[in-house]
């Protein structure tokens, strides 16, 4: 099966990403991926830049609104639901714009993550209690003398 093609647009906060993305959407037939880290969030319109209610009902939006603000949402989640959403819209024969700055989603997309252990919550939260106990700084103190 050949690779979907997609077109990114990123950039800075305030530059004008969203309008262009949606003339280009509209103009092209395209679904629109936001790769922002807090427009996932429901609830949380305000400082978020995200596209309002009659935007997103001009062209599909994928990405917005869709998790809590107490769930986690990080770069792994990201790759495997647009790689899921950029299949079931290529499937249809739509095109794919993925707009938005968060730079860790679109390395994850286009290039993937590192190899490397999973979270450990029992660790952390050991190590969470150590700073607790041993005062602000520990951590770091800590990690100063294992790998100087």
């Amino acid at each position: 099966m050949d690779t979907p093609r997609i077109v990114i647009l990123t950039g800075p906060t305030a530059t004008g990403k969203t309008a262009l993305a949606i003339e280009f959407a509209t103009r092209y037939g395209a679904d629109i991926i936001s790769a922002d880290s807090r427009q996932v969030y429901r609830y949380l319109d305000i400082g978020t830049a995200k596209p309002t209610a009659e935007q997103q009902a001009a062209v599909p939006h994928h990405l917005i609104n869709v998790i809590n603000p107490d769930e986690q949402f990080d770069g792994a989640r990201f790759r495997t639901d647009a790689h899921r959403i950029i299949a079931e819209a290529s499937q249809r024969g739509k095109r794919i714009l993925v707009a938005g700055g968060t730079g860790l989603y679109l390395r994850a997309l286009t290039r993937g993550l590192f190899d490397g252990p999973p979270a450990n919550p029992p660790l952390r939260a050991q190590l969470e209690e150590h700073e607790r106990t041993e005062g602000k700084g520990f951590l770091h103190r800590w990690l100063s003398r294992v790998d100087p």
